[in-house]
Order: C-alpha cells, then sequence, then structure tokens
C-alpha cells in the first residue's frame, strides 16, 4: 500500500479490497472460517478496529456472515434461482430435482427505455446479455436472458461464466458483488419464435403458454444491477418458491 493510495482512501477500504479479493480467488470456500481479526490486522498492518469495520461491510455484503462466538466465516455462493424450484405442482415437499445450466453466450447491446428506468441509467446505455438454458433430466425447462450494466461489470469474461455455476456466483466471485432479489413479476405469455426452438417447443406444447418471469436485482447498497427475463415451461411443473 503506497502513501498515495492511502491519501486517495481509508485504511479500511483497502483492507476490505484485499479481502474481497482474497474471497474472489477462493482462498476462503463457503462456510470457510476466516482468521481472528488479530490474526488478519497483524497479518495486513493494520488496527483490529480497522479490520473489524472492513469485515462489517463484508458481512453486510453478504460476502461473509458471523457466528457469535465463533468467528467470522465466507458465505455460499449464491444460486441463480433463489429459493424457486421447478415442482409437480400440489406436491409441495418433493424433492427438487437438479437443474443442470447450459451457457448459451455473452453478448451486448443497448437498454430499452424501460430497462434503462429499472436499472436507473441512461436511454441506449451499454447492456451485457447472458443467455443461459436450464435442464431437468436432459430435456429443456427454462431459458434466462440476464442483462447487465456493461460499466459496472467492465471485462467480464465469457470463460469466467462457461466455467461457473451462474450469473450471482460470477458476479460475487469476479467483482465481490452480491445480489439479491427486490421485485419479481409473473405472467403467462406465449414463447417468442427463438425462445421456443432453443426450449425445444414443438406440436401441441407449442399453443400453451410458458411462464414469464422479470426479475429486478440489485447489490446490498440497493443499487439495481440486474435486469433478468426467464420462460419457464410450466405445463407439467410449478415454479414453486419456499418461504421462511
Amino acid at each position: 500500500m503506497t502513501v498515495n493510495t492511502l491519501k486517495r482512501q481509508p485504511l479500511y477500504v483497502q483492507v476490505k479490497q484485499l479481502l474481497q479479493q482474497r474471497i474472489a480467488g477462493g482462498e476462503w470456500q463457503a462456510h470457510d472460517a476466516l482468521p481472528s481479526e488479530w490474526e488478519l490486522a497483524d497479518e495486513l498492518g493494520a488496527s483490529q478496529g480497522t479490520v473489524r469495520k472492513a469485515l462489517t461491510e463484508l458481512v453486510d455484503a453478504g460476502l461473509l456472515y458471523r457466528q457469535q462466538g465463533r468467528g467470522t466465516y465466507a458465505a455460499p455462493v449464491p444460486g441463480d434461482w433463489g429459493e424457486a424450484r421447478l415442482l409437480t405442482p400440489g406436491l409441495f415437499a418433493e424433492q427438487p430435482d437438479e437443474l443442470a445450466r447450459e451457457f448459451l453466450g455473452l453478448s451486448r447491446f443497448n437498454a430499452s427505455e424501460d430497462i434503462a428506468e429499472a436499472l436507473q441509467l441512461r436511454r441506449l446505455a451499454p447492456l451485457l446479455r447472458i443467455r443461459q438454458l436450464w435442464r431437468r433430466h436432459g430435456a429443456p425447462v427454462a431459458l434466462d436472458d440476464a442483462l447487465l450494466p456493461a460499466e459496472a461489470f467492465d471485462g467480464l469474461d465469457a470463460r469466467w461464466l462457461r466455467g461457473s455455476a451462474g450469473v450471482y456466483g460470477t458476479l460475487q466471485q469476479r467483482y465481490g458483488v452480491r445480489l439479491h432479489v427486490v421485485s419479481e413479476q409473473f405472467r403467462a405469455e406465449m414463447l417468442p419464435r427463438e425462445e421456443a426452438s432453443l426450449l425445444g417447443v414443438t406440436g401441441m406444447v407449442a399453443d400453451v403458454p410458458a411462464l414469464c418471469l422479470l426479475r429486478l436485482s440489485a447489490d446490498m447498497q440497493g443499487r439495481p444491477l440486474e435486469w433478468r427475463q426467464r420462460y419457464c415451461l410450466t405445463h407439467q411443473l410449478a415454479y414453486t418458491v419456499k418461504h421462511g
């Protein structure tokens, strides 16, 4: 840490950034205990109070969690489905089948007026579109388009997304950004031609509306950073959200 760097930002911010980089680099996996505040302070050449403030902000951001009297731990990486599952209608206690994720691509385009407003961006602001297909027992069941402000995630690489568990995991591991859902909207909608093709919808099923989900997610400071559209095939499955 140089003198010039110290002048530019508080020491606890630098400590926070260093710890964030170590978390992103995989030094601590989900539920791993971090060294004590005193050990980190000694290692980083900072006061215990400075380290505590940095850790508190990382806890508030959802990257870490604390257990009273035991210590500070790395939080698990969130999944793109959160508490949602695809279950047999009426079977609330059914053990959900794990969905396999297929990364389809990363592209760029400009924000429409409604998306720009939701993400608090200027109209036509550059966006990144991450397209993912979800399979259950090998069959396509859902298709995601996750839209992110390009300027907030400069350098986002398709290689990271291809090898990750999803968008949320990539953003937390690579950028130290943990997203949470702010709002969701649901409606029945006929599939557009391209989406129907990717989901393998043909024959009689093509005449059955799909469940369209629109989701707005923000970081822990409340800044909206993701607009997502998800199509789910629910003629045999129910989109189920667990509460509590």
